[in-house]
């Protein structure tokens, strides 16, 4: 019983919005309508508070570290560490706070790499640093999230760690090609998938796309 109440506890926890809630607080905005529309750390930098993005960010990423933490600390299996990871990914995802939308997941897959793979989170890091360095981010960002179970697997971690790493990466990939809108009905919904994939984002431009105004589009 304790040991379901960490993965709801999890979820709960992880699907409380604090990028929307200090896009709201600071600028009285609603993150899904400004910049990206993405409801994470990387749209307050871009659409709210450049100096709130580092809190914002390291509470996302405490919100996918708690649950699993609590889960390894209460030895209770690495089943269970897993699907707390898994369901803290998805409740930031989709939130039902609001709608069922919400950010990428990718500060919350820190967190719960953080906890269960610290293997799978070194690579991460690595992999998103040559990223930075050859101005590739959202492909390396991506590489990485995809090494995690790879890299678990290899260093002989439990098959549900593994399966867990694998599912985070389903949701974060998911959610890159659902976003919180559909494409626009006058775009190539083909090329604005493949930008999705590629670009984490609608098109290719990206000053066009992280200064755009959601409501305006």
């Amino acid at each position: 019983m304790r040991a379901l109440l960490t993965v709801l506890g999890s979820y709960a926890f992880a699907s409380v919005p604090v990028a929307f809630l200090t896009a709201k607080l600071l600028r009285g905005i609603d993150l899904r309508d400004h910049g990206s529309g993405n409801v994470g750390a990387s749209n307050i930098w871009q659409s709210a508070s450049k100096p709130a993005t580092i809190p914002v960010g390291l509470a996302e990423i405490g919100q996918g570290l708690l649950g699993p933490a609590v889960a390894v600390v209460n030895a209770y299996g690495p089943a269970t560490q897993a699907a707390a990871g898994v369901v803290a990914v998805a409740g930031h995802n989709w939130t039902p706070f609001l709608g069922f939308s919400g950010g990428r997941g990718v500060a919350h897959a820190i967190g719960v790499m953080l906890a269960i793979s610290r293997q799978a989170l070194a690579a991460f890091i690595v992999i998103s640093l040559i990223g930075v360095k050859l101005k590739a981010i959202p492909q390396f960002v991506g590489l990485g999230i995809l090494s995690a179970p790879f890299v678990a697997k290899l260093t002989r971690q439990p098959a549900e760690i593994v399966t867990g790493l694998a599912a985070i990466a389903a949701l974060i990939f998911a959610k890159r090609l659902l976003a919180n809108e559909p494409p626009a009905t006058d775009a190539s919904r083909s090329a604005v998938y493949l930008n999705r994939l590629l670009y984490d984002r609608d098109t290719n431009e990206r000053d066009d796309w992280v200064t755009q105004d959601v409501t305006q589009s």
